[in-house]
C-alpha cells in the first residue's frame, strides 16, 4: 500500500506543503506522480470555472521531462487557475511548474502529468491509469470562487474514491522532519479499523510509530455505563485493547490508548499531545451509539487540525474480507 502516490497540484501556494507531505510519506521507495488539472480553454478572471470545464479529459501526451517522464495536455499558468487566464504558452508553463517540484524530489521515481477537464474526474482517472495507492491534495479555506471550486473537488474525490486521500489544509506548514508518528482514531467498528490496511504498510515502510486511539463518545459512554453491569464500558475497552494487541508483529507493534469525550476534540488534543505527524481515519456513514468516528467528526477534525489528515471511505465488503489480515473478524 501507498507505494504509488498521486499528488494533485492546483498552482496555489498550498502546493509546496502538499508535495512536502507526499515526499515524507513516500520515504522508503514509493513513487510520486505529479498532476496538474486545468480548464481546456482560456478562462477570464472571475468566470465560474466549473461551468467551463470539459466533461471528458484529453489523454496525456508525452512532452519530455527532467529525470522523471513528463506527460502533458493544454496546461495551466504557474499562478492559481482561478486567478489568471491561460496564455498561449500555458503548456510550457505547466510543464515547467511540475518540473520545479520534481527537482525537489531527487531519487524519487514518478511521472509529471497535465490534464484538462473536470478536476475530480481527472484526478480519479489518472489515479486509475497509474494504479496509485494514495492521493495527496490540498483543500482551501478561502472565500468565494476559490473555496467553492477546490473545496468541491476534494469533497468529490473523497466521496467517489475508494483510495485513501491525504488532505493538507491551508495553514498547515510543510513538514520539517520525517514521518515519525501516526495517530489512528478507532471506535470499535470494522469501518474505522479499515484505515489500518493503509497505515500498517505505510508505517512499516517509513519506520513510523502507530498510536491507536479508541474514542468513546459521551452518548456511548452513558449507554454502556447504564447497561446490566457497571463494568460494561470497561469490558468494551478491554476488548479494544485485546484487538490492538492482536495486531502486533515483528515490524508492527502499535501503541494503544483509550479516551472518552467529544470525539473531534479528543482526536485533536491527542494529535497535539502526542506530536503526531499524521492523523489517519476512516470515514463511514453508519451512525448510532457505536459510531463515534463518523462523517461529522471527520469534517470537524479536518477543519480544525493543525497537521495533515489521511482519510478513506471504506468499502465495507472488501473491508470484512481484508481485515482478517490485521486482526479483524466477521
Amino acid at each position: 500500500m501507498s507505494s504509488r502516490i498521486l499528488v494533485a497540484l492546483d498552482g496555489s501556494s498550498l502546493d509546496e506543503a502538499a508535495v512536502a507531505h507526499a515526499k515524507r510519506v513516500a520515504a522508503g521507495g514509493a513513487q510520486i506522480q505529479l498532476l496538474h488539472v486545468v480548464p481546456s480553454r482560456a478562462v477570464p478572471v472571475g468566470t465560474p470555472l466549473l461551468g467551463m470545464m470539459d466533461a471528458t479529459a484529453a489523454p496525456p501526451v508525452g512532452v519530455g521531462g527532467t529525470g522523471a517522464q513528463t506527460h502533458g495536455a493544454p496546461g495551466i499558468p504557474s499562478s492559481p487557475l482561478w486567478e489568471a487566464p491561460l496564455g498561449e504558452d500555458a503548456p510550457d508553463q505547466a510543464i515547467r511548474y511540475l518540473e520545479s517540484f520534481r527537482r525537489r524530489l531527487p531519487g524519487v521515481r514518478g511521472q509529471d502529468i497535465v490534464r484538462t477537464g473536470d478536476p475530480a474526474d481527472a484526478i480519479l482517472e489518472v489515479a486509475l491509469m497509474f494504479n496509485v495507492d494514495l492521493i495527496v491534495m490540498s483543500t482551501h479555506a478561502r472565500t468565494g470562487i476559490a473555496r467553492w471550486f477546490f473545496g468541491s473537488v476534494s469533497k468529490a474525490v473523497l466521496r467517489r474514491s475508494q483510495l485513501p486521500v491525504l488532505l493538507v489544509r491551508r495553514g498547515i506548514p510543510a513538514p520539517s522532519r520525517d514521518l515519525r508518528r501516526i495517530l489512528v482514531p478507532l471506535d470499535g467498528s470494522l469501518e474505522s479499523q479499515a484505515i489500518l490496511r493503509v497505515v500498517k504498510p505505510l508505517a512499516m515502510r517509513v519506520g513510523a510509530e502507530v498510536v491507536l486511539l479508541h474514542v468513546t463518545g459521551p452518548a456511548l459512554a452513558r449507554r454502556q455505563a447504564a447497561q446490566s453491569t457497571p463494568s460494561a464500558l470497561g469490558d468494551s475497552e478491554q476488548t479494544y485493547r485485546a484487538f490492538a494487541e492482536s495486531l502486533a508483529e515483528d515490524d508492527f507493534n502499535p501503541r494503544s490508548m483509550v479516551a472518552r469525550g467529544e470525539p473531534a476534540r479528543v482526536i485533536l488534543e491527542h494529535g497535539r499531545t502526542l506530536d503526531a505527524d499524521l492523523i489517519a481515519m476512516s470515514i463511514h456513514a453508519r451512525r448510532g451509539f457505536g459510531r463515534a468516528v463518523g462523517p461529522s467528526v471527520a469534517r470537524a477534525v479536518l477543519s480544525r487540525a493543525d497537521r495533515a489528515v489521511l482519510y478513506q471511505e471504506p468499502v465495507i465488503h472488501a473491508v470484512i474480507r481484508s481485515l482478517r489480515g490485521v486482526g479483524g473478524s466477521d
